[in-house]
């Protein structure tokens, strides 16, 4: 018989169940885990936690999608959730589940690129939502409310307004346009265009990413995604066909399918770790624990790094790096 459990502490209750008869897992968010029985306390190295669970990082993703579902689910149902600012946060991590359910739809179609196009989705809303949670929140959601109706009177506008139209009279043009005024006159000229522009952050998406030291995942990731975006990807294309060398084709898909694959899973699993503190879930973060150290050894055998760790080697523990 065994419990596991998750404390932020070092420090632990004694099990009221057994008193210290069984083994307990105990799951510390930095130090690592500690292995608790009747015979006295031992802390498990790096190499031995990698070595109890998986690094197939296509059996990661199916089981991190679904830890991130019950999480979602948590989140809609936490009293966060009731708040302005709690429903953009909510909105914000439910868009990057949902995405990432789509791109194993996809894959599991062997549409590739497609596949590509959702992950730089799945990147911009990583962005967004660790750009909402590193700055004022309550004056982003009044932002955020503001470029939804800029938004929307610039597509008014686009239609003008219904007129000629059996929709004509359904919207007041007066109206929305006394809306723009109001908006405009809590911003400056240059932050009300930039509002309209690029939404409530008012910067463009790389602007946004180094704002919060994502610039580096925007060069590697977005810019890459975006080929496929624009039909620009070479295996799209047709370009690849010009490339002789069977294994060098297949090499490059293997490594473009890899890149998506470990991708999707750094980009949702940090979130969930982040936002399980909200709900403080000890299960769903025991499991996310779990499935990040399995993403550090799927990244262990990528990367190449040695395995020749002593078992009592004092590593420091990292989960879902770049």
């Amino acid at each position: 018989m065994w419990e596991a459990f998750v404390h932020k502490a070092d420090t632990n209750p004694p099990c009221v169940k057994c008193n210290a008869k069984t083994t307990h897992v105990i799951l510390s968010g930095s130090s690592g885990v500690m292995v608790r029985s009747s015979a006295g306390v031992r802390r498990r190295s790096v190499a031995e936690l990698k070595g109890l669970v998986t690094g197939d990082i296509r059996k990661l993703n199916r089981r991190l999608l679904d830890v991130s579902t019950r999480l979602a689910v948590r989140l809609q149902r936490h009293p966060v959730a009731k708040t302005p600012q709690g429903r953009i946060l909510v909105a914000l991590f439910k868009k990057a589940v949902k995405t990432f359910r789509g791109i194993q739809v996809l894959k599991a179609e062997r549409l590739i690129e497609e596949s590509w196009i959702m992950l730089r989705v799945l990147l911009e809303t990583y962005i967004n939502l660790i750009y909402f949670l590193g700055n004022d929140a309550t004056e982003l959601t009044r932002r955020w409310a503001d470029a939804s109706i800029l938004e929307k009177l610039k597509y008014l506008r686009g239609v003008d307004f219904f007129e000629g139209t059996e929709l004509a009279g359904t919207v007041s043009r007066e109206a929305w346009q006394k809306l723009e005024s109001e908006i405009k006159e809590r911003y400056s000229e240059g932050e009300f265009h930039a509002l309209k522009r690029y939404g409530f952050s008012a910067l463009a998406v790389e602007a946004r990413a180094e704002a919060v030291g994502l610039g580096r995942e925007y060069q590697n990731l977005y810019r890459v995604a975006s080929r496929s975006t624009h039909t620009f990807d070479p295996a799209e294309t047709g370009m690849m066909d010009y490339v002789r060398d069977e294994e060098t084709v297949n090499g490059l898909r293997m490594s473009r399918r890899e890149a998506l694959e470990s991708t999707q899973n750094m980009l949702l699993g940090r979130l969930s770790l982040l936002l399980n503190g909200v709900v403080e879930d000890a299960l769903i973060e025991m499991e996310l624990w779990r499935l990040g150290i399995g993403y550090e050894k799927y990244r262990d055998k990528v990367d190449g790094l040695s395995k020749a760790v002593k078992a009592d080697e004092r590593e420091e523990l990292f989960v879902w790096r770049e």
